[in-house]
């Protein structure tokens, strides 16, 4: 028993020490991983930012060169100085090829003039209407006068191109002495930067908006693809207005929200605000499927374990006990391992077939002894024993009950049981001995419900019948 006890003690330390052990790793190994995807989140999500706003300062340097060209060019400004009301003269005219020279050399959507002697915008094509300060869709012209900045980064509609969604470059134009004389500018439409967004968007997993933090307000209030007003931004990205309006430091700006991963970068040139965000829960659901699947098979290791184990341990038990009950002398069970074995038999083979109980005693077995001293008299026991066991084989089990007693089941009904007994009896008889060797044997039908105790009486009554009628026999038990 202590034995046992100390086996389960030792193979439940070992079972709490693999797990403490491995999750331990585990969870290690997920806080560690968890720190690495947050930082692959934060890199994916800044290079995003870093890119995005190179492309948009190189998406709109162009248009701002050539408007701060236009807008300091002397031909334009004289112009201006000779402005009439009639559009469809030669010196307008002469406006109108100005513009749509720059419109096709660098490929622009529409290039425009807004003048601020008559509010007429002109483009390309000739005369689009005049702006007013009652129109919602000038007050881009008048909330970019009143900003007071040279040039002016905006996305609006574009009203000469079935109001596409466009990006503008607005550069003020001043004369000699400082005084406005209008705005010249470009449009180009917005899908190639959002092409490039959407590429983004793709290669790194991330969410991308941009929002106008500073330049004049247009009409285009609504949201298209990555441009949002805040409302939609602050919706999209899963944070508050300050986070996406707020201050941001030169270098940008990083923090976390639950799962997520922001970098927040300010594009000096446009004064928009580009807000990435980069969400790690697949990431980490991918390492926890992972870190799932090593558990499960971590679990499926130990229940081999402990199957294994306990498996050896009932053997080892087993063997224990066959060796701690296994009769010294003739190497066969002894009475108390018998009567487990006949227990268990009792449960599956008695109540469906057909077996007999017998019990033998060594005729004049005190004679060996007194003649030829205790050792021949082993070696007649170890003899009878080995007879036995060969003689019923796979066909029943035998024991040493005491002395010169033996006992033992027989898979048979008691007739053929005593065909056995006899043949084993002969066998006996013929071996060379200092005398004759016999025995005395009781045989009794097991009934379903019979205890080794009744057996052992129902035999042994018969073995005295045998001893009865002459010893050197085997007697089957008769119910009086």
């Amino acid at each position: 028993m202590k034995n046992k006890n100390a086996y389960l003690i030792a193979n439940l330390i070992i079972i709490f020490m693999a797990l403490a052990v491995f999750f331990g790793i585990q969870t290690n190994e997920y806080a560690y991983f968890k720190e690495l995807a947050f930082k692959q989140a934060q890199n994916d999500a800044e290079m995003a930012a870093v890119d995005i706003n190179a492309q948009i300062t190189n998406f709109s340097l162009s248009q701002r060169v050539a408007g701060e060209m236009m807008a300091n060019d002397l031909f334009l400004k004289e112009w201006c100085m000779e402005e009439t009301n009639d559009v469809d003269s030669a010196h307008h005219q002469v406006l109108y090829r100005y513009l749509k020279n720059y419109k096709e050399k660098y490929d622009y959507d529409v290039v425009f003039f807004v003048s601020d002697k008559t509010w007429n915008y002109y483009y390309d094509g000739g005369l689009n209407r005049t702006v007013s300060p009652a129109s919602d869709y000038d007050v881009w012209y008048f909330n970019f006068l009143n900003l007071n900045n040279d040039y002016d980064i905006q996305v609006d509609r574009d009203e000469v191109n079935d109001y596409n969604v466009t990006i503008f470059v607005n550069c003020l134009v001043k004369d000699l002495e400082g005084k406005t004389l209008g705005v010249v500018g470009s449009g180009r439409e917005i899908k190639g930067f959002q092409d490039f967004i959407d590429d983004l968007t793709g290669r790194l997993g991330v969410d991308i908006c941009v929002v106008n933090s500073g330049n004049a307000l247009s009409s285009f209030f609504d949201s298209n693809g990555a441009f949002m007003n805040v409302a939609d931004a602050v919706k999209k990205m899963g944070v508050i207005k300050d986070d996406i309006v707020g201050e941001v430091p030169e270098e940008g700006k990083r923090f976390t929200i639950g799962s997520n991963c922001y970098c927040v970068k300010k594009n000096d040139e446009m004064k928009w605000n580009i807000v990435v965000k980069k969400d790690t829960t697949e990431t980490i659901r991918g390492f926890l499927k992972k870190s799932a699947q090593r558990i499960a098979f971590m679990i499926i290791i130990l229940i081999i374990y402990v199957i294994i184990s306990f498996t050896f341990l009932i053997k080892l038990q087993r063997m224990t006990a066959i060796s701690l009950n296994t009769d010294d002398v003739t190497g066969l069970q002894n009475n108390k391992i018998f009567k487990e074995d006949f227990e268990r038999y009792s449960k599956s083979w008695f109540k469906k077939s057909k077996a007999s109980f017998f019990v033998l005693d060594i005729d004049n077995f005190k004679s060996f002894n007194d003649t030829y001293g205790h050792l021949y008299g082993n070696t007649v026991l170890r003899m009878v024993a080995d007879e036995l066991k060969n003689g019923i084989g796979t066909e029943g089990r035998v024991a040493r009950w005491g002395g010169d007693e033996f006992a033992g089941v027989i898979f048979r009904d008691s007739g053929e049981a005593l065909k056995i007994m006899n043949g084993i009896q002969e066998s006996i008889m013929a071996r060379e001995t200092k005398q004759t060797v016999s025995f005395s044997c009781g045989i009794a039908d097991i009934q379903p419900h019979d205890t080794i105790k009744n057996c052992f009486d129902n035999a042994d009554t018969a073995v005295y019948k045998a001893k009865e009628n002459g010893k050197a026999q085997c007697a089957v038990y008769k119910k009086e």
